[in-house]
């Protein structure tokens, strides 16, 4: 994260919006100018190279349309849909292909309640060993999740968001309040997403939850991560492709 280590920044009440990069240790600081409501970043991050690139516009500086190198600490899986009994039953689904069939560190997986209709399931990229920055992430985290989306039975694969991918995309921070149903993004223990209806959840999305593990933006790690013990795991989840 040295040098990979801006992202795009965007809040409902922000002027513009969005094409405000800084350092991803300053987004803590939009969430609190915007007292948390409807506060976004890019889930990936650029190196000093997207200051550049924004600098070169000859119009509005913008990110929109850069080809750069990126990199992720955490692979998101976005699952979403009207009636968000689909939205859990999915969510728990991939929750139980990444313990039972990867095999994966519990810590490596942080689920989360988007504050709406659906989860942000973040998969530490460490798993896989040393992710380098690369122009073709994108399209990596994309076939990743298609072929997630394959794994799970006909009727909930539409839940799975697989259009996310592009490398500018924002993703709704930890914690902060979605403008419609005025619920926050919160993350979820184990026994939570195991355990609870989705009334009990939405209940518990009405005030923050505690991050024990990641830093307030759902970004930085605050542990060690080992990589998955064998090839194998991700492939009999995803298929020998």
């Amino acid at each position: 994260m040295r040098k990979f280590h801006f992202v795009d920044s965007a809040a409902h009440f922000q002027k513009g919006f969005r094409n405000h990069v800084v350092s991803v240790t300053e987004v803590p600081a939009l969430i609190n100018t915007f007292d948390g409501y409807g506060c976004y970043a890019t889930y990936f991050l650029y190196s000093d190279e997207i200051l550049s690139y924004m600098s070169a516009q000859e119009a509005t500086a913008t990110i929109a349309g850069y080809e750069g190198k990126v990199w992720a600490p955490f692979l998101p899986i976005d699952i979403d849909h009207p009636e968000l009994s689909s939205s859990l039953e999915a969510a728990r689904l991939l929750r139980s292909i990444f313990f039972e069939h990867w095999q994966i560190d519990p810590k490596a997986l942080h689920i989360y309640f988007s504050g709406s209709k659906g989860f942000h399931l973040m998969l530490d990229t460490r798993l896989f060993g040393n992710v380098l920055p690369a122009k073709n992430l994108p399209l990596i985290f994309d076939s990743m999740r298609r072929h997630l989306a394959q794994g799970l039975p006909e009727h909930l694969r539409g839940t799975l968001h697989v259009t996310i991918g592009d490398r500018v995309r924002l993703l709704r921070l930890a914690n902060t309040i979605h403008e419609k149903p005025k619920l926050h993004k919160i993350i979820l223990s184990d026994y939570e997403i195991s355990r609870l209806s989705v009334d009990e959840i939405c209940a518990c999305a009405r005030t923050i939850q505690p991050l024990e593990l990641i830093d307030e933006t759902g970004f930085i790690s605050r542990i060690e991560i080992h990589e998955i013990a064998t090839r194998q795991n991700c492939i009999s989840a995803f298929g020998d492709s």
